[in-house]
């Protein structure tokens, strides 16, 4: 009778310890060749959209300085407009590299002159950015529901479908109170129109409920009728179907940073200079627009741009 030559346990070990090895092996190919994880789903970020309060009455000293600019009316629910932007490992390091390359032109101990990110919290968590579709406004609580369907039913009829959005240059522009001057990233008018189309949506809802609207005629709207020390100026823009939407071509941007003094004219150039030198990898970023959110306190909603659609004018004329 033959014997059964079985496999030692020493070679067993042997075979293990290499099979694991392979696998670790694979997947850290596998790691190299996807450096970045895909990003979460939008709603995701959603439910941490709030923050905590520390104070019932404005005190500029817990919040690096700055002044609330809309004062809080008890009741009434902050309300903002917004096209959220998480960027991706890679581009946060190329926005970051921006600020990096001006920090050391600025006063190390003077609060007024450092520069503050938006991109990473305190403890550095990335933050989300943001392109503004209305001013800071506020709802009492009888409206407020109702505006968020009217602007969820304003954005499907308008049959405004997704788009790209990319950037042109960088700049130093303050607020209207000229209390924080902003490191912006200024955006390039998408082919199709669609931050204007979207802008002019927008500011129809926001004015049925008596809000001013954003980047209006500077002689009609007081507030942010301006960016930086330029008049935004609002112009009727004819489309293809006949109709006319808002145009602000130069008003829409993504903030980055900010500073409590205007730059002084080193840090202009220095700006220019960084723009000339180092901006290939921002321009290189292409931002997917595919929903618009609606935030009323702490409560975001999400409304997506129908994809699947032919666009034609709506009943919004856009």
């Amino acid at each position: 009778m033959a014997l059964v030559d079985y496999v030692s346990s020493d070679e067993d070990e042997q075979e293990d310890t290499s099979n694991s090895n392979n696998s670790i092996s694979n997947l850290k190919r596998k790691r190299d060749k996807n450096d970045e994880l895909p990003p979460l789903p939008s709603r995701f970020h959603d439910m941490y959209a709030s923050t905590t309060r520390v104070s019932t009455r404005d005190d500029p000293s817990l919040h690096g300085g700055r002044k609330r600019v809309t004062p809080h009316i008890e009741g009434n629910w902050p309300t903002h407009l917004y096209i959220e932007w998480y960027p991706s490992p890679s581009e946060s390091e190329a926005l970051s590299k921006l600020t990096s390359f001006m920090q050391p032109e600025l006063a190390p101990s003077n609060n007024a002159t450092k520069i503050h990110s938006f991109l990473t919290s305190d403890l550095g968590v990335p933050l989300p950015l943001h392109i503004s579709l209305s001013r800071p406004i506020g709802f009492v609580t009888e409206q407020k529901d109702e505006f968020v369907t009217s602007i969820v039913q304003a954005i499907k009829s308008s049959r405004i479908r997704p788009f790209k959005v990319t950037f042109s240059g960088l700049d130093w522009v303050a607020n209207f109170e000229n209390t924080r001057w902003f490191l912006v990233l200024k955006l390039v008018t998408p082919s199709c129109n669609g931050l204007n189309k979207l802008l002019h949506v927008s500011n129809k809802c926001v004015q049925k409920y008596g809000q001013p609207p954003l980047y209006a005629d500077p002689s009609s709207v007081t507030g942010e009728g301006y960016v930086g020390e330029d008049k935004i100026k609002s112009k009727a823009t004819t489309l293809k179907n006949g109709s006319h939407t808002q145009d602000a071509p130069n008003a829409f941007h993504i903030s980055v940073a900010w500073m409590l003094n205007a730059p002084n004219p080193d840090l202009i150039d220095m700006t220019k200079t960084i723009v000339a030198k180092h901006f290939q990898d921002v321009t290189a970023i292409r931002i997917n627009v595919n929903e618009i959110k609606a935030k009323v306190g702490n409560h975001v909603t999400n409304v997506a741009l129908q994809a699947m659609v032919l666009e034609g004018k709506s009943l919004f004329g856009v």
